[in-house]
């Protein structure tokens, strides 16, 4: 079966480069500002929500990093896509929760999508954290995903 060699091509460099961008946003949404308000509302009733939004970005920076050490031995290309489908589903998934649930959103201070009013980004060290960790990981995911459609097959 062929298999994807990222590091042999310029669009393979370029995706990887990108897959790195969504692990890293993945992980400073989740860590700056998911993990602190989950642990702030423990016991309030809310944390369930919280846990989700914190598990879904922490999935997105698993499913680049995994993606990128099965690249290292070579990826199938139909594995490369689904892997940056999925991470760019969950990134998007964490900014329609916060639209959906508007409890969540007022309790935060938002109105409408978070990503894109740049009061989010101005509030607090988290939300810059998370604003920076969500357009990271949802750009990543999402640039990954064109550039893997381009990458050549290497038998």
């Amino acid at each position: 079966m062929a298999s994807l060699k990222v590091w042999t091509s310029g669009f393979g460099i370029l995706a990887m480069l990108f897959y790195v961008a969504g692990a890293v946003g993945g992980f400073f949404s989740g860590f700056f500002l998911w993990l602190p308000t989950y642990q702030a509302n423990t016991g309030t009733g809310g944390e369930m929500i919280f846990l989700i939004l914190m598990i879904l970005m922490f999935v997105v920076a698993g499913l680049c990093l995994i993606s990128l050490i099965i690249s290292l031995f070579g990826i199938p290309k139909v594995l490369w896509i689904i892997l940056a489908f999925l991470s760019l589903g969950c990134a998007v998934a964490v900014s329609l929760l916060m639209f959906m649930l508007g409890d969540l959103a007022s309790a935060l201070g938002l109105a409408g999508f978070a990503y894109f009013d740049l009061g989010w980004y101005q509030a607090s060290t988290e939300q810059m954290w998370d604003f920076i960790g969500f357009w990271l990981a949802a750009g990543g995911s999402f640039l990954a995903l064109v550039f893997g459609f381009f990458v050549p097959k290497k038998i």
